[in-house]
């Protein structure tokens, strides 16, 4: 019976020092979480963001460089058939003038 009141006295002991180590350990502070989960954020976004920006460049680089090839593919006859009318129309006027002139 001492035996297993001793062995009952030793577990409550045992407990009860477990109990006042844990209320002993230092909680961290709400500020020393926000700093630390900031401070992990921002490593991962130095790290992270730069490669990530660099390959959305490149994307919007080569759809860029793409639509002004297509653009420029479109629009160089168009720009080449408007010089052309518009050097006919200049003569035409400048014929005009000089047989408005001679009159």
């Amino acid at each position: 019976m001492k035996v297993l009141v001793l062995a009952v006295v030793l577990l409550c002991v045992c407990s009860l020092e477990g109990a006042v180590v844990k209320r002993n350990a230092e909680t961290p502070s709400l500020s020393d979480v926000f700093t630390q989960y900031f401070q992990t954020v921002s490593e991962y976004l130095s790290k992270h963001l730069p490669e990530k920006a660099k390959t959305e460049e490149l994307k919007t680089q080569a759809k860029y460089g793409a639509y002004l090839e297509q653009a420029n593919e479109q629009l160089s006859p168009l720009v080449k058939q408007l010089h052309t009318e518009l050097v006919e129309l200049i003569t035409k006027l400048v014929e005009t003038r000089k047989k408005a002139a001679q009159q």
